[in-house]
């Protein structure tokens, strides 16, 4: 069982282990200057540099254009396509695919926030990440009110207030994985979401509150991504091998 998160440096071959089972996990360390995003703006597509022009503040800009930059330099690696040439399509939520069909059925997800982007890629299994910045303090209530079931609501209000932050973010990523996972994005319900923790390892559980709603046999992971920032894996998987990996480019 994954125990704990370990960012290792990659391997020369590293790119040729990937396979049904096998799940990659990407860390990159994002700047707050232009510097890093202009080594990336190359790679990405007119459709893209548009978005990334659409920015009114520029930090968000740098990190949507290095994120989506090492995206398309990761991918190369995988399928053997240059990076400016790979093309996306997305659907309706917004979640990215890869547009035209390769040896390999990659699929892939995409986080980012202040400072860390983190990056998943699977071969055939649906994956989501998320990653979160732990910089704020959220009132009780709130917690409550808008994104927890009950029982997650209670176990926070015992905490105090700086573990009710990382308990918080905690919840928070694991479910907005699941959801991106599930390609269905913060529209499915935070709320419908109940997380249970495992606290000898990184392992988490997840149950809908809505029974209505079909429940997926999927692998979900917590991931130290650094000292101020928290994480989560979700992987259509019910059993998986996560290899974590620092991008170095």
């Amino acid at each position: 069982m994954l125990a704990s998160t370990h960012w290792a440096s990659p391997s020369q071959d590293l790119f040729l282990s990937l396979s049904p089972g096998v799940v990659h996990v990407w860390r990159a360390h994002l700047e707050d200057s232009p510097l890093q995003a202009s080594r990336y703006l190359p790679y990405l597509a007119a459709d893209e540099r548009a978005r990334a022009e659409r920015f009114r503040v520029p930090h968000p800009q740098y990190q949507f254009v290095s994120s989506r930059g090492i995206l398309r330099r990761l991918l190369s690696h995988y399928v053997g396509v240059p990076a400016a040439n790979l093309r996306f399509e997305t659907n309706p939520q917004g979640k990215p695919a890869l547009a035209d069909p390769s040896s390999l059925p990659l699929q892939f997800n995409v986080s980012h926030t202040s400072g860390v982007a983190l990056l998943a890629i699977t071969v055939e299994h649906a994956v989501g990440i998320d990653v979160e910045k732990i910089d704020r303090v959220l009132s009780n209530d709130d917690i409550a009110a808008r994104y927890f079931s009950p029982r997650e609501a209670a176990h926070l209000a015992s905490l105090s207030p700086d573990l009710r932050t990382r308990a918080f973010f905690t919840y928070w990523t694991c479910k907005e994985a699941y959801l991106k996972m599930r390609g269905i994005g913060l529209s499915g319900g935070l709320d419908q979401c109940e997380i249970s923790l495992d606290p000898d390892g990184v392992k988490a559980n997840i149950s809908l509150t809505d029974r209505s709603s079909r429940e997926d046999e999927c692998s979900l992971f917590r991931a130290h991504a650094g000292q101020a920032h928290i994480g989560a894996l979700a992987v259509n998987c019910p059993s998986v091998e996560v290899s974590f990996w620092d991008w170095q480019d």
